[in-house]
């Protein structure tokens, strides 16, 4: 697992033993330590249950320095919704998609697949969604869901560095909240593989974390500057990762919360 998804429970672990520290055992402090702990909490009850959860079958597990979020198999869809990504915000980015009927859509870091099966609804039958992820937990409950709902979406294991499809192979590329678990260098690679199998014309729809709009948010998400994946997305510099990939024109489509950011990039035109 990668070394940076202890930040959370060390920094927060760090804030209890703070807390006993300068105010001692009490009722309020420890109902403040009790709620600083979720995070650690979750790590922990993820990291065992795992085990239980479906797993992408003889398929070799592909190689990537990005965050592989294996251990949220297990509550990664009721946790998007605790944080206000549920269906509306799974709306919102399908709406700056902007889907056609009959489209070649590809869902890269798709988690447990809501996106993508949302996605291949949007595309109908004479399109196509499919759904990549390095952690295989991941990509067994999605393709569980979609065998559930009866979704035509499909669902691969692969990294983003290494997209197994051929060049101009899409017309839209979804990125997710993906883009914060790739360290500056894998996010230049990965993009460039974003650029590479979208066809001429195509678009790629990003959210992700961006520069906060209201200061405030400082005070929450600062611990984020210390993990060079993150940072990059703190400072403001994904549309410069973008850029640098080859897409133009990169545009600003909306914000999520004042925090997060809908990008919308595309591969030149079509001619």
């Amino acid at each position: 697992m990668n070394k940076w998804v202890w930040l959370c429970p060390s920094f927060a672990i760090g804030l209890v033993a703070a807390v006993f520290t300068l105010w001692g055992l009490t009722w309020w402090s420890a109902l403040l330590a009790a709620l600083l702990l979720v995070c650690p909490a979750l790590l922990l009850w993820g990291l065992a249950v795992t085990r239980r959860y479906p797993e992408a079958a003889n398929e070799p597990t592909p190689e990537t320095r990005g965050m592989v979020m294996n251990w949220q198999a297990p509550f990664y869809d009721w946790g998007c919704r605790a944080v206000g990504l549920g269906r509306n915000f799974r709306d919102a980015t399908l709406r700056h998609a902007a889907l056609s009927s009959g489209e070649q859509v590809l869902d890269v870091g798709c988690g447990t697949g809501v996106l993508t099966r949302l996605a291949a609804e949007a595309a109908s039958l004479s399109g196509h969604a499919v759904g990549i992820d390095p952690a295989p937990r991941m990509i067994g409950v999605a393709r569980e869901n979609a065998a559930r709902t009866g979704s035509q979406a499909k669902f691969k294991l692969a990294a983003i560095e290494r997209l197994p499809f051929d060049d101009s192979s899409f017309d839209v590329v979804l990125s997710s909240m993906m883009l914060h678990h790739l360290p500056p260098d894998l996010k230049h690679d990965g993009l460039a593989e974003v650029y590479r199998v979208l066809k001429p014309g195509g678009r790629l729809v990003a959210v992700d974390i961006d520069r906060p709009a209201n200061p405030l948010w400082w005070l929450l998400v600062w611990p984020l500057l210390l993990m060079p994946a993150t940072a990059a997305n703190m400072r403001g510099e994904i549309p410069d990762h973008l850029r640098a990939a080859g897409f133009d024109p990169v545009q600003v489509k909306g914000r999520w919360v004042q925090w997060l950011t809908f990008w919308v990039a595309s591969k030149g035109d079509k001619s």
